[in-house]
């Protein structure tokens, strides 16, 4: 799950939660626990569904916070720098990532090579964990990382 905080430039004490249950999932928008709608980008634009009191504008402006997060950029910074290794990467969160490699790699080496650079990639100030599998998902191995 991630859970992000929008706060309204039009009303100082106004803040909405933005919450995605899982990856790929529509955003859910809500103030003080109460749901308003959810929201989804669509060929490069954010749309909002059954919303109730959202206009056009908070689901751009909403939906530009989500796409300014670190945590939709590090998976295509992680199959750029590896990309001869890395196949697929997916945020499972906010403080989560899977990954899988590419069949035929050294997958011991690259565990090494990931553990010792991965600190260096990331820019998040919590703790995040990596779990990155071999192409056939049979061999595995987690990374803890946190910035100091």
């Amino acid at each position: 799950m991630i859970e992000l905080t929008y706060f309204s430039k039009t009303n100082d004490r106004e803040a909405y939660q933005v919450i995605q249950f899982r990856t790929g999932e529509p955003w859910r928008i809500a103030v003080k626990g109460e749901l308003l709608g959810s929201i989804e980008k669509l060929d490069g634009v954010w749309y909002g569904r059954c919303i109730l009191g959202l206009d056009d504008h908070l689901v751009q402006d909403i939906g530009n916070l989500i796409d300014i997060q670190y945590f939709n950029e590090l998976p295509q910074v992680l199959k750029n720098h590896w990309q001869d290794y890395i196949h697929e990467a997916v945020a499972q969160g906010d403080n989560q990532y899977l990954v899988i490699c590419k069949p035929d790699i050294d997958f011991k080496r690259f565990e090494k090579v990931f553990k010792a650079y991965i600190p260096a990639l990331v820019k998040d100030e919590w703790q995040i964990r990596f779990r990155v599998y071999d192409a056939a998902m049979a061999t595995d191995f987690d990374v803890l990382v946190k910035r100091n």
